[in-house]
C-alpha cells in the first residue's frame, strides 16, 4: 500500500488502473541495467516512491535512491541507500557514480541548469546518465506538475552543455498498448472541451492538482470499463530505440568522457 497521497503524477504499484503506465515507466529502468558495470556505483536521482529503484536493486549489489519524499514501504530493500534531499542541491560527493538515472524529472523544472550541473558533477569520468521525459509531440499537455515538456531536438540542445556526448533515444509503443494511449488522449481532449477558454488555470493550484488527480482516475476507469478494457502491458510493449516523433517518452544517453 502506498504511503503517499495519489496526485495523478506520482505512480504507485498495485493498481490495475495504472498497470500500463507503470510498465511504461519501468521499461527505462530495465534498459538501464545494460549500462551497469561490476563494482560501479548507481544513483536513481528523483526516485519518487522508489518502485524503479527497487527494480534496479533486485539486480544490483547496491544502489542509492534520492528524492524529497520517502519511499513506499513495499520498495524497501537492504541494498538501497535512501537519501532525502532536494534534487537541485543534493549532498552526494562529486564524481561518485558511474551511472545516474533520472526519469520523468526534468519536465518539472522551470530552470533545469542546477539539476543538470548536479548530474554532471556526480558522474565519474567515463560515466553515463540516462534521462527520460515525456515527448511533447505525443503528450496530453495538461499535467499541472509539468513546467516544461520537450521535443527531442530541444532536449538534446538543453543537455549538450553539461555532457561530452548526448544520444537521443525514445520509448516507443507496441500495437498492443498504442490504442490505450490513443483512447486516453481522446477522453482527455473530450473533458478539456468543457473549458475551451482555459479558465481552470485561474483556480487555486491546490484545486487544479486535485482536479487533475480525479481526472486521471476518471479517464482510466472509463477505459477499464469500455469494451476494449485495459491492455495487459509488459515491458516489451515499450521498446527503446532511436528517437522518433511518435515516441511516448524521450530518453537521452548522456556520456562523460574518461579523463
Amino acid at each position: 500500500m502506498s504511503q503517499v497521497t495519489f496526485t495523478g503524477e506520482r505512480l504507485h504499484a498495485g493498481s490495475s488502473l495504472f498497470g500500463v503506465d507503470l510498465a511504461r515507466h519501468r521499461a527505462p529502468y530495465v534498459y538501464a541495467l545494460d549500462f551497469v558495470q561490476a563494482g560501479k556505483r548507481v544513483l536513481d536521482l528523483g526516485c519518487g516512491s522508489g518502485y524503479g529503484t527497487a527494480e534496479l536493486a533486485d539486480s544490483l549489489p547496491r544502489i542509492v535512491g534520492l528524492d524529497r519524499i520517502p519511499p513506499d514501504s513495499a520498495n524497501q530493500r537492504g541494498n538501497i541507500d535512501w537519501v532525502r534531499a532536494d534534487l537541485r542541491g543534493n549532498p552526494l560527493a562529486p564524481a561518485s557514480f558511474h551511472l545516474v538515472v533520472s526519469f520523468q524529472v526534468i519536465e518539472h523544472l522551470e530552470d533545469p541548469s542546477i539539476y543538470l550541473e548536479s548530474i554532471s558533477r556526480l558522474l565519474a569520468p567515463g560515466g553515463t546518465a540516462i534521462i527520460t521525459t515525456p515527448n511533447l509531440l505525443t503528450s496530453d499537455k495538461i499535467n499541472p506538475f509539468h513546467v516544461h515538456e520537450y521535443e527531442a531536438d530541444e532536449l538534446a540542445e538543453c543537455l549538450a552543455p553539461y555532457f561530452d556526448e548526448v544520444v537521443m533515444q525514445g520509448v516507443g509503443l507496441s500495437q498492443t498498448v498504442k490504442p490505450y494511449f490513443d483512447q486516453r488522449l481522446e477522453r482527455i481532449e473530450k473533458i478539456m472541451r468543457i473549458d475551451p477558454l482555459g479558465l481552470r488555470n485561474l483556480l487555486p493550484a491546490s484545486l487544479i492538482t486535485w482536479l487533475f488527480a480525479k481526472g486521471a482516475l476518471l479517464v482510466r476507469r472509463g477505459i477499464q470499463s469500455s469494451d476494449d478494457g485495459m491492455p495487459d502491458a509488459t515491458l516489451r510493449d515499450f521498446p527503446i530505440g532511436p528517437a522518433a516523433p511518435e515516441d511516448i517518452d524521450l530518453l537521452a544517453l548522456c556520456h562523460k568522457n574518461a579523463r
